[in-house]
């Protein structure tokens, strides 16, 4: 056994380097992606192998995925432009950006209602499933059978019997609390159930060389009316029965337009997953707008994002907004893991005079990540940026706001693996509505301690190694 060991650890050091040849001539990556992986495979043995298996390996699903991602969609009657409202004239190439790179349509026939609490929220949610008539299609990041996870379980079951269309996409990686038994039980009674990249090793949930692209969105859509999305998944510590306490985040609902792109957005995932190409959903959809609900205008644009396209949708997103800021930047993100793209234009901004405004949690759900943030804020606090830690439990909110005239929010963090590798789902708004999430953030300040200069500036030697080690990994955080 010892000699096969010896064996092995010689022929490992030949395909470690044998790997980096492989990142450097043929994944044509981000340098300091490339630079990442290839000082970890050239000093260790067994442990940059496999990181590199489970982590590094470029998607090799990317052409067979993208066809069904990338196709031409439907235009809504919604629809809009730069000159369907005067103030979009600033955000035109935006929205043609967007337009572009989604092949997805902008609609201003929507109603949105943001929700900061999981009880509301999951109350609402419920709530607008029991009504369900003829169709409700989830996909969800985690979906665990816990109490709150269990509800909702069971209720779908309940609706089965009622004749109730149901489809439900769960990630391989993120949902890990759910059992055998259970999804057998959904089937079994008629309910769809897929899983986005399952574990090759029933033993193993994240025994997979592809868990390093997530399906990382939260998506409800009912009966082609009503969407629900943002930063809740399903289960219990979401409603603040977890080890973090309180849980902050960001949900919406969604009425109008706008979920037509949802609707498209869980087709197109679902058509992927469907081996079977009888059991793939095509043709022309009819939707059931509630316009009587809708009183005013919204313009909105859905912008998904992941390693099916050949552009960081949700990263350019964000990166436009924050180039184009003259007033203020205000971003609310569990995981402030900008790459050098993003942390480059925050420092041109501050330095432009304009009002940047961090918020982060106080506490970690994820240790690493914790001490990244630190590192990566800490570029910027002397600049002049305000770096707030949210004190009232854990904050999971996801949103970007710019000026009062534009905010982009929904399921992608401000990091490295929303921007590169997760399969994401964010909106972006304009008009009125932005000021209504401006003015939830300064409330969330009230609940939050600022990070001074000072006080960063004496912390101990031993967080700043943490930092950097922290900073190493970054890219796979």
């Amino acid at each position: 056994m010892d000699l096969l060991l010896i064996i092995f650890r010689d022929y490992l050091v030949f395909i470690n380097i044998f790997l980096a040849g492989v990142i450097i001539f043929f994944e044509r990556r981000r340098p300091i992606y490339t630079l990442f992986w290839i000082m970890l495979l050239l000093l260790t043995s067994y442990f940059g192998f496999f990181m590199y298996l489970f982590f590094g390996l470029k998607f090799k699903k990317r052409n067979s995925l993208k066809k069904y991602f990338v196709q031409k969609k439907k235009r809504n009657q919604g629809q809009f432009t730069w000159e369907t409202f005067s103030y979009l004239k600033r955000w035109k190439e935006l929205i043609y950006y967007l337009k572009n790179v989604t092949h997805g349509e902008g609609s201003y026939e929507n109603k949105v209602e943001f929700f900061h609490d999981g009880k509301v929220f999951f109350n609402s949610l419920i709530d607008e499933l029991k009504k369900a008539k003829e169709e409700i299609y989830m996909e969800y990041y985690i979906f665990n059978d816990d109490q709150l996870g269990s509800e909702i379980y069971d209720l779908l079951l309940e609706k089965k019997k009622e004749n109730v269309t149901i489809k439900i996409i769960i990630d391989g990686a993120g949902t890990r609390g759910v059992s055998k038994k259970r999804i057998k039980e959904l089937r079994k009674n008629g309910i769809e159930l897929e899983i986005f990249f399952p574990s090759y090793f029933p033993f193993l949930k994240i025994g997979n060389l592809r868990a390093n692209y997530r399906d990382h969105r939260k998506i409800t859509l009912i009966d082609r009316k009503i969407c629900y999305t943002g930063g809740f998944n399903i289960g219990d510590e979401y409603v603040g029965k977890g080890k973090l306490g309180y849980w902050r985040d960001t949900g919406i609902k969604l009425m109008g337009h706008g979920v037509e792109e949802y609707y498209r957005e869980f087709l197109m995932s679902w058509n992927f997953l469907m081996k079977n190409k009888k059991k793939r959903i095509t043709g022309e959809v009819e939707f059931n707008h509630d316009f009587q609900e809708i009183k005013t205008a919204l313009p909105l644009q859905v912008v998904s994002s992941g390693p099916n396209y050949d552009y960081r949708n949700i990263r350019d997103t964000m990166l436009k907004m924050i180039m184009e800021a003259k007033k203020y930047i205000y971003i609310q993100t569990p995981y402030f893991v900008p790459d050098d793209a993003s942390l480059e234009a925050l420092k041109v901004a501050i330095l432009s005079g304009v009002d940047v405004k961090i918020m982060i949690p106080h506490i970690p759900d994820h240790m690493f990540v914790y001490w990244a943030n630190q590192s990566f804020y800490g570029e910027i606090i002397d600049l002049g940026a305000k770096i707030y830690k949210y004190q009232n439990g854990f904050l999971h909110s996801k949103v970007v706001i710019v000026d009062d005239e534009i905010a982009t929010l929904g399921t992608a963090n401000f990091d490295y693996r929303s921007f590169y590798q997760n399969f994401e789902i964010n909106m972006v708004i304009y008009g009125e509505k932005v000021v209504e999430l401006r003015d939830i953030y300064l409330n969330d300040i009230d609940k939050s301690t600022m990070v001074t200069k000072i006080a960063f500036s004496k912390r101990k030697t031993i967080e700043k190694i943490k930092e950097s080690i922290s900073r190493l990994v970054a890219p796979i955080l």
